[in-house]
């Protein structure tokens, strides 16, 4: 079966437990890729978080169940996981702009539905893509915990305030990586790690300037030559990568870090080049 196929098992299967407990387990068994994947995927290909996706359709069908029931507002709210009244009223104007008292009572709320993926063939586009394998390196670097990419620029700026970037390009070879991974603990909202570094062949030095090391195993990529202006060009690579390259070529994402991969170049110019490099496993 393939990605898409699996992918939209996976969303059926959130569909069907929103009034209940979600089992990431099951997200993993479905999907093929553990819950913090699948959920860093999902949001790269629709443009919202999980854990964001799951409270707008709570929230609709919650606002359907106020319309279409005389249950109680507590009794709704706790079906749909909310602990009190005032959390759930509190979230839902916020998505809808009205109380649950004002649906009840005939005014309007949004409908948010349910998201399908689907591969779409664009006859002549593609992205200069290549495999190769890369033996095993290091990153030294400051990494923490995200769910968006809209966080990874605060990453970066802590990086620079750790060393400068000429101190922190003489640690190896001067590549500079944007590198994400799976968090080590299980959370529903923090979905993964991205670290902001540098090659590192001076690992003591690095320690000295505050800086974690990333141990990167050898693996195998897909990597997407690119040329635009940043961010853009990031997110037109992983869709290429998601919706096109690995449907069509019988490939997913080996579960290992995958890494931006940034000359020293102006990054602001329209026509900064970079490459994404993705791990790849045959399905």
């Amino acid at each position: 079966m393939d990605t898409i196929h699996l992918f939209n098992d996976t969303v059926d299967y959130i569909e069907s437990t929103l009034n209940g407990e979600i089992d990431d387990k099951k997200i993993s068994a479905l999907s093929g890729y553990s819950y913090s994947m699948f959920a860093r995927i999902f949001s790269m290909l629709t443009g919202y978080t999980l854990s964001e996706y799951i409270r707008y359709r709570k929230l609709t069908k919650s606002a359907v169940k106020l319309r279409d029931t005389s249950d109680k507002i507590i009794d709704i709210a706790l079906e749909y996981g909310y602990e009190s009244s005032d959390s759930f009223t509190f979230a839902f104007k916020k998505f809808h702009g009205y109380t649950p008292s004002d649906v009840r009572c005939g005014k309007p709320f949004k409908i948010f539905s349910p998201i399908r993926l689907s591969l779409t063939i664009k006859g002549g586009e593609s992205m200069k893509t290549r495999i190769e394998r890369k033996e095993g390196f290091k990153v030294a670097g400051v990494s923490k915990s995200a769910s968006k990419a809209t966080m990874f620029n605060e990453i970066w700026e802590d990086l620079f305030k750790k060393a400068d970037i000429n101190t922190l390009i003489s640690l190896g070879n001067g590549m500079c990586y944007g590198a994400c991974y799976e968090h080590e603990s299980f959370n529903m909202d923090i979905n993964f790690k991205y670290m902001a570094g540098f090659d590192v062949n001076d690992t003591e030095k690095a320690k000295s300037l505050g800086l974690e090391i990333l141990d990167v195993p050898p693996a195998e990529y897909a990597i997407v030559s690119m040329k635009g202006k940043m961010p853009e060009i990031i997110h037109d690579a992983w869709k290429y990568i998601l919706q096109d390259f690995f449907p069509m070529q019988g490939y997913r994402h080996a579960g290992t870090p995958d890494f931006e991969v940034y000359p020293k170049e102006n990054m602001g110019s329209e026509n900064y080049e970079m490459e994404l490099w993705v791990p790849i496993e045959k399905i």
